[in-house]
């Protein structure tokens, strides 16, 4: 599937939001102590990126332009 330039800026846009979300979430959790062991935190960035991967893909199928025919 050849990907157009709205469906490029949205995936490097989901690429930032997923990195950011990783960080943040793992951020919270060591400052608020709810961090129980690093397999927690394996195991949340995990769950994070599933998340932003299946968002992301829904978001690049929606932003498909349909091209007119002539």
């Amino acid at each position: 599937m050849a990907l157009d330039s709205e469906q490029k800026r949205v995936l490097k846009a989901f690429a930032g939001s997923g990195l950011g979300m990783v960080a943040g979430t793992l951020i919270y959790y060591v400052c608020s102590g709810k961090l129980e062991s690093w397999t927690d935190a394996l195991l949340l960035s995990g769950m994070d990126l599933l998340i932003v991967l299946a968002i992301g893909a829904l978001f690049v199928l929606g932003s498909k332009i349909p091209k007119k025919d002539e």
